[in-house]
């Protein structure tokens, strides 16, 4: 069992604004708690109870034992040039997506480049739980045509969660509040250069807003045995994607896969604390491990742009 330090209890809300109303979701954030040495976390995976994080600008995929603790870390990226431990902004890869496979030869993480800016930030990691191997792909095809099917402009994709289920590929994109979905084994078959790149089935979902700015995915995982998706969606006050703004909130929400619609309106909660909005930016999310029946433990990781990131424990609820 995780240690709860500092904890306290983080009521949350339904929104009324770009949320839907059923089913009923609250989030009680139990604990938080700083990931030390780990910068502008992004990504989150929970295997076996062991925590792996990727940052948008690190070259590193960090393993975290479950007193939040990094007891490894593997490279995905160089690690030359580094300044002040991370890749310097203007070549930053940006991993901001990660989500696991389940492959013949076992379980991988797929990791994602946003593709916000090309060719830096236009790659795919593949990493093999097996042995450990790393495989790197570029997505600048695939990430064109992407943008061709979903009417995207360069400025308007940003690639920030992933999941994989029943053989298929959901990519959350922030910049307009995309989901793209693929046939797992037509991205496969792109990465093996046996086929061109796939187009996605494109659906637009409508999320929240904060003072007029609409909300963003920022991340996203699977609710285990069911055809549910959890995401997170922060608020920040910039111009565009690349540039840090002020952070205005968060975000957690909940998608049925098999009645995935354009337009979408899914339920979610804004975070808040004793009745007072908790403007962190969450970046991403995975289930620790289900408790009662419609109850989950998530952990959200905070991107600090920059400082140590923030790991919250967390429980869900809905009905």
């Amino acid at each position: 069992m995780l240690q709860l330090k500092k904890a306290f209890v983080i009521t949350s809300m339904i929104m009324a604004a770009g949320c839907a109303e059923e089913p009923a979701m609250d989030v009680s954030v139990m604990s938080r708690q700083v990931l030390k040495d780990v910068k502008s976390a992004s990504g989150l995976e929970v295997m076996d109870k062991t925590l792996y994080v990727i940052g948008d600008n690190s070259p590193w995929l960090y393993k975290i034992n479950n007193l939040y603790k990094v007891e490894g870390r593997q490279p995905i990226a160089p690690v030359e040039g580094l300044e002040d431990g991370v890749i310097p902004k203007s070549n930053k890869p940006d991993f901001e997506a990660m989500a696991v496979a389940e492959k013949a030869n076992g379980k991988e993480f797929f990791i994602f480049g946003s593709g916000s800016k090309s060719p830096q930030r236009d790659k795919m990691i593949t990493v093999s739980l097996e042995n450990g191997e790393v495989k790197s792909y570029s997505l600048a095809p695939f990430y064109k045509k992407l943008k061709e099917t979903a009417h995207l402009t360069d400025e308007s994709l940003n690639i920030e969660g992933a999941i994989v289920k029943d053989g298929e590929l959901f990519l959350f994109n922030r910049g307009e509040n995309l989901i793209l979905k693929y046939k797992l084994e037509a991205l496969e078959g792109y990465l093996a250069g046996k086929q061109d790149s796939p187009s996605p089935e494109v659906y637009l979902v409508r999320l929240p807003e904060i003072k007029g700015i609409k909300a963003g995915f920022s991340g996203a995982t699977l609710v285990p045995g069911e055809d549910k998706a959890l995401f997170t969606a922060s608020v920040e006050d910039t111009e565009d994607w690349i540039k840090d703004g002020e952070v205005l909130g968060s975000f957690v929400g909940m998608i049925p896969l098999k009645r995935l619609k354009n337009g979408l309106q899914p339920v979610c909660v804004r975070l808040i604390d004793n009745g007072k909005p908790l403007n962190i930016k969450v970046e991403s999310l995975a289930v620790f491990y289900p408790t009662l029946h419609d109850d989950l433990r998530l952990l959200l990781v905070t991107d600090s742009d920059g400082g140590d990131s923030e790991l919250l424990e967390a429980n869900l609820s809905w009905r």
